[in-house]
């Protein structure tokens, strides 16, 4: 009974062609998010599907009709009749077009042409007659008998019920994790690295990815005397850090019980193993290791504090017992965005190299390499640089030329660290750069009440939302604060930042990121007449070929028309309200129902898996359209046969 169940098991495409409207969403995502593109799907009204879309500027609204039009015909769905479309930009709600088609297919003309309603009531009948005989026949044949099928029958009747409510599917942010897109590797300057995938992510429903950053950590000498063990005190008033998708701290002391210091320092920091529980408990997820008090314990108080931190489940950068592992960028997926962290430290101070462990060095052609050669298979890319003069409120010339040649590279966004104090912010071609973000928790010293602030990064889509949050330290507990005391702590950051040509402002909307591998599956500059879609190598759903040529269509395919008020004009006041069209559709829009659908933000995911299933061979497609609003009339094209 087992192999039954397999068998009787919906596969996604099953669901989708019967109507699934989650199902759907997937099938149709499997074709748009190669271009950046999100879709989600409601339930059908009267066989036509109710799509809302986001998309990026300057992408074609006929390219993407077609493809929905293509992904649905391919179904070859007898529920289906046709798709109503409305489209918008990433991270607005202005509605920027919307287009009706009807789609026909070999099941939607052959479908029996019958009144729902009475079919539905009829069905109900039919079934409890059936019911009633079969129950009547097995009183007749014997207790016992009855007994035996009626326990066979239920058992199968519960069982196969409880393996299809199982069938639909997870949860957007499970999805990405489970069924990644991508490759799971990323191919760095000196190896290839494996991709750790944040499961579960800390609010799988909030398709907004969130990053945290904080200056100087050391669990040290002060900070351990008035901490103890109580590993819980010190973020216990940060529940923003905890929130966090991932957090990251300069952690500025080896995690050892190693004795041998290295000779020459005025400070060696170190803290017990067992103080890695201080960053668990806070929520922190990675650390930099690429700075001046790494190495205060030489080789092997940094191999300890690899391990430690390995243990833990915390990531780290910049560090390593070699320069390989020194350089290793950290790349974390949450929620289907990819980032990589890099971190680096003075060249002139232990630097890791072949067969020698310390730090990751500061030079500029590694910098270089090391940013290249991931650009284009992440969405993201954090430098962190140990830098500058302590107790500096501006950084130096060669720290802001470095920065932005680090951008130039590839990077999107620039953390510093070492001054102990903030310096200031800057944008430099949409990218941040925030040279200094002081103390955190610095027990190096018995000074345990500053103020300072943490940098925090919104990802959504491909958009970013960078800002400052005003933090009290008191005691080495830091807190986010706000009203007067968190002003103040803002308004200082932003009068240190006067010196540069574009000042940060808090918070700030940053431009699109960069092309990574997801974005290039696709250019979207192909021609809307005879566009081109990849499928992603190991896509979850099969595609007939590697790459799906789309045909050519005839300039009238797709007319100004609605499906469910074809025949009702309308007046002069509804035209004018409908919504304008961007600069590729002037003179365009379409008249539409003034009902919207889909109200809800669009999620930044693939909404589920699939299960392997094929589609059967289908002749030609053809849409339907209505050619005009006002008359109804029908114009029926047939398209030519899809490779």
């Amino acid at each position: 009974m087992t192999s039954m169940y397999g068998v009787l098991e919906p596969s996604v495409v099953d669901l989708a062609r019967g109507g699934n409207y989650r199902a759907l969403a997937y099938w149709i995502n499997t074709h748009l998010l190669p271009q950046g593109i999100i879709a989600r799907v409601e339930d059908a009204r009267a066989g036509c599907l109710q799509i809302l879309v986001e998309l990026q500027q300057g992408q074609s609204r006929e390219t993407i009709v077609k493809s929905i039009c293509h992904q649905i015909w391919r179904l070859n769905s007898d529920v289906i009749d046709g798709v109503s479309i409305m489209a918008r930009l990433a991270g607005h709600s202005d509605i920027l077009w919307k287009q009706s088609v009807r789609i026909v297919t070999p099941a939607n003309q052959q479908r029996p042409k019958v009144p729902v309603q009475p079919k539905r009531a009829h069905t109900r009948q039919q079934a409890s007659g059936d019911t009633f005989k079969m129950l009547r026949t097995l009183l007749v044949v014997g207790t016992a008998v009855t007994s035996f099928i009626l326990g066979c029958w239920f058992t199968y009747s519960s069982t196969l019920s409880a393996k299809l409510a199982s069938t639909p599917i997870p949860t957007p942010a499970a999805t990405i994790l489970s069924h990644p897109i991508r490759p799971k590797e990323v191919k760095a300057a000196l190896e290839t690295v494996p991709v750790k995938y944040l499961n579960p992510a800390i609010n799988p429903e909030d398709p907004v990815v969130t990053l945290m950053f904080a200056g100087d950590v050391t669990l040290s000498d002060s900070f351990a005397d008035v901490a103890g063990s109580d590993y819980k005190w010190a973020f216990s008033q940060l529940e923003e850090y905890r929130k966090a998708d991932v957090a990251m701290v300069n952690l500025e002391n080896p995690l050892t019980g190693a004795t041998t210091m290295r000779p020459g320092k005025s400070f060696n920091f170190k803290a017990d193993p067992k103080s890695v529980e201080f960053l668990t408990a806070g929520g922190v997820d990675i650390v930099n290791l690429a700075n001046n008090h790494t190495m205060d314990y030489e080789a092997d108080g940094l191999k300890e504090t690899l391990e430690t931190l390995d243990k833990a489940g915390i990531r780290y950068v910049g560090a390593g017992r070699d320069i390989k592992e020194a350089r290793r960028p950290e790349i974390i997926e949450v929620k289907g965005q990819r980032i990589a962290y890099l971190g680096y430290y003075d060249p002139s101070y232990h630097p890791a190299d072949k067969g020698t462990a310390g730090t990751n060095p500061l030079i500029e052609d590694q910098i270089a390499e090391d940013i290249k050669a991931i650009r284009n298979q992440v969405d993201w890319i954090i430098v962190n640089y140990h830098w500058g003069v302590e107790l500096a409120e501006y950084p130096e010339d060669w720290q802001r030329e470095l920065a932005k040649f680090t951008i130039d590279q590839g990077a999107d966004v620039v953390v510093g660290h070492h001054p102990h104090v903030l310096q200031g912010a800057e944008i430099y071609k949409g990218r941040p750069i925030a040279y200094s973000l002081g103390n955190f928790i610095f027990g190096g010293n018995s000074r345990s009440d500053y103020d300072t602030a943490v940098l925090k990064v919104s990802l959504k889509g491909r958009k970013m939302k960078v800002e400052f949050l005003p933090v009290e330290v008191r005691q080495y507990q830091p807190k986010v604060v706000k009203g007067e005391r968190g002003e103040s702590i803002l308004n200082h950051i932003q009068e240190i930042s006067h010196i540069f040509d574009r000042p940060m402002k808090s918070p700030a909307i940053l431009n699109t990121r960069r092309n990574s591998s997801a974005d290039t599956a696709v250019s979207p500059e192909a021609s809307p007449a005879s566009p081109s879609f990849a499928a992603p190598a190991d896509s979850p759903v099969p595609f007939d070929t590697q790459q799906i040529q789309m045909p050519v269509f005839p300039p009238d395919m797709i007319l100004k028309n609605n499906l469910k008020d074809a025949e009702k004009p309308l007046n002069g006041k509804e035209q004018d309200s409908l919504p304008q069209s961007g600069p590729a559709d002037e003179g365009k829009s379409d008249p539409f129902t003034k009902d919207s659908f889909i109200k809800e933000p669009l999620p930044t995911t693939p909404p589920l898996p699939a299960h392997q299933s094929q589609l059967p061979a289908t002749p030609s497609p053809s849409f339907t359209v209505s050619s005009s609003r006002r008359t109804g009339r029908n114009k029926a094209i047939q398209l030519p046969v899809l490779a």
